[in-house]
């Protein structure tokens, strides 16, 4: 009989067990939802960057990236008068640390743009990225949303698409989804601070 009930009790402890990861897993997607509203009313309120960075090595040659600290968006636009640069961290901070980090990247075509939104959490855990691709490949708009525990363990991702002219909702069509699996799959975004391109400008 003890036997019965034992095997009864682990049964029914196994079966929930799934139900109560999903459900702590839902719990922690909202708090991120909650937490990135607060952080897109605090850039709203706090319009100009506390922090920008630009890679200012040659796109055509290969070369290894070299971040360099701007002063201001006004510096960074004089530099790009006479040498382009192709990939921008803008940076906002709360209590001296990185809390939004949005980067711009863009080719030297113009035939896409990349805008990749970083949301930190205090202690430098990266909680959610959303990625903007446009592209006149398929004249797309491609959005991609991710969260992440604090372990850096993805617990969602999900893809919108949208028409480039008009931003509205749209299927993507058979052959553009098999011809280009790198529009989904080569999102860069990085799980810390400390991980950021230019985080050892920030100890300087």
């Amino acid at each position: 009989m003890k036997k019965r009930v034992l095997f009864f009790f682990v049964t029914f402890a196994l079966s929930i067990l799934p139900v109560a990861a999903q459900t702590g897993k839902n719990a922690e997607i909202k708090r991120i939802d909650a937490y990135v509203k607060t952080l897109a009313a605090f850039v709203k309120r706090n319009k100009r960057p506390h922090l920008i960075f630009a890679d200012i090595s040659d796109y055509n040659e290969n070369n290894k990236p070299k971040w360099r600290k701007f002063a201001s968006e006004k510096t960074l636009e004089k530099f790009r008068e006479s040498s382009e640069t192709y990939t921008i961290a803008y940076n906002w901070l709360q209590r001296g640390k990185i809390v939004k980090s949005n980067f711009t990247l863009f080719s030297p075509s113009g035939d896409w743009a990349n805008y990749v939104y970083h949301d930190f959490r205090p202690d430098g855990t990266l909680a959610h990225v959303e990625s903007e691709m446009r592209t006149f490949n398929g004249d797309l708009i491609i959005i991609q949303d991710f969260y992440f525990d604090r372990r850096g363990r993805l617990l969602k991702k999900t893809v919108k698409y949208r028409d480039l002219e008009t931003q509205k909702p749209i299927k993507p069509t058979k052959e553009f989804l098999e011809n280009n699996g790198d529009f989904l799959n080569d999102v860069e975004y990085y799980k810390k601070t400390s991980k950021l391109p230019f985080a050892r400008l920030l100890r300087k």
